[in-house]
């Protein structure tokens, strides 16, 4: 099974500033008896580190021996995540056992770009935590919608868990919705295997239009999300017009061109919906000042 946030991570989110956006995917997380435990436990460290000096705190790294070593940690994780939320600052936990950074609320909003050439656009206080190895990519999403084009990399999976769920990409681009108590998929190009992370049993593999939701039971198949058209959206800033117009040409059918290739340099900045491309070019020529002219396939802008 791949690991999604842990208890430490989940106690970071929930006594942030925007708990509020991480409230439906907590709760799904929170529904295992395990996972309730573990938060139980450790929010009863919290709320007894909060009363603790920032030297009592420090001194709870501290060498110690082997008999108090695990109530030790304990401590110390809950007193970390005290003095990180006064600072407002992602953390680290202390401990062998927690080495991966946590990501906080409020994520970056737009389209970024990951290690491995894969774009990913984060919506609605989207968190996510890449980890990449030399045999896998692995994405943990912690709330929000993200919008994910995966760079080819046949050596190395490509993986989202969000929630229950854990979809793999087979050449593709995705959305995934956290913002309902059962994490959503919808396949925009390409192919996909959603299937629920912690039932080890079927996966279902979509076709480009169709969505899924990944309950308990596992995935199956639902309605297109009815506000499709406000998930092509990209937000811009000094982005290559290359890219914009790449991004674009990838759900559309009718594709725009650049008459003159120097002009994928030009730097962009705004927002702008990308799902019908005879729109979008009309108006990066009106932000760019370039001329605009009906091509075979789709339009094309070019110098003045």
């Amino acid at each position: 099974m791949i690991g999604g946030p842990s208890a430490e991570d989940w106690l970071a989110l929930m006594e942030g500033p925007d708990a509020a956006q991480y409230r439906a995917a907590f709760e799904a997380w929170h529904g295992d008896p395990a996972n309730a435990k573990a938060y139980a436990r450790l929010r009863s460290d919290f709320d007894a580190a909060s009363q603790l000096s920032a030297g009592e705190i420090a001194s709870l790294a501290g060498p110690h021996d082997a008999a108090r070593r695990k109530r030790r940690q304990q401590w110390a994780i809950a007193a970390m995540v005290v003095l990180s939320l006064s600072a407002g600052l992602a953390w680290t936990a202390i401990g062998p056992d927690s080495q991966k950074p946590v990501i906080a609320a409020p994520a970056k909003t737009g389209e970024q770009r990951l290690d491995d050439g894969t774009l990913v656009a984060l919506f609605d206080g989207a968190a996510i935590e890449p980890q990449f190895t030399d045999s896998e990519r692995v994405v943990t999403m912690a709330s929000g919608r993200a919008r994910f084009t995966v760079a080819h990399d046949s050596s190395r999976p490509f993986r989202v868990v969000a929630g229950t769920s854990v979809t793999t990409a087979l050449g593709t681009v995705f959305e995934v919705d956290l913002r309902s108590a059962a994490p959503r998929i919808r396949l925009l190009k390409g192919s996909v295997e959603v299937a629920n992370r912690s039932e080890g049993g079927r996966a279902l593999r979509l076709a480009p239009g169709e969505s899924a939701e990944v309950g308990a039971d596992g995935p199956r198949r639902v309605p297109a999300l009815a506000s499709s058209v406000a998930t092509d959206k990209l937000e811009a800033d000094k982005m290559p017009l290359g890219a914009i117009v790449d991004r674009a040409n990838r759900v559309n059918a009718r594709k725009i061109r650049l008459a003159d290739p120097a002009l994928a340099a030009l730097p962009v900045s705004g927002r702008f919906e990308i799902g019908e491309g005879d729109a979008l070019a009309r108006k990066l020529a009106a932000a760019l000042d370039l001329g605009l002219e009906a091509g075979p396939g789709g339009p094309v802008l070019k110098r003045r």
